[in-house]
């Protein structure tokens, strides 16, 4: 429930950041709205999935997070990125319980 929760939580915030970056045109440092709709994709899909296959998006998670991390890194980190993170891995932690 947890999880839902947060990816609920998460997909509101990337509906948002998309919406002002795609749509308003405000300039979020160097965010790019592809990014927002697969971050979308991610908490919508957290919503969705139940079981084993919970682990497979944890993972995927877990790598997305780390090559947008390395891609901040080198390119100037983001509030909002960094925001949206945040929310994912707490979404990831609260999902262990579900793997059973």
């Amino acid at each position: 429930m947890l999880r839902r929760v947060i990816c609920l939580i998460g997909f509101v915030v990337c509906g948002y950041l998309l919406y002002l970056t795609e749509y308003v045109g405000l300039c979020l440092g160097h965010c790019d709205p592809f990014n927002y709709s697969l971050g979308i994709f991610w908490f919508l899909s957290g919503l969705i999935l139940r079981g084993r296959i919970l682990k497979i998006w944890a993972l995927a998670g877990i790598v997305g997070i780390a090559y947008f991390v390395v891609r901040e890194v080198f390119e100037g980190f983001c509030f909002y990125c960094t925001l949206i993170h945040i929310i994912a891995l707490i979404s990831i932690i609260s999902s262990k319980r579900d793997w059973k």
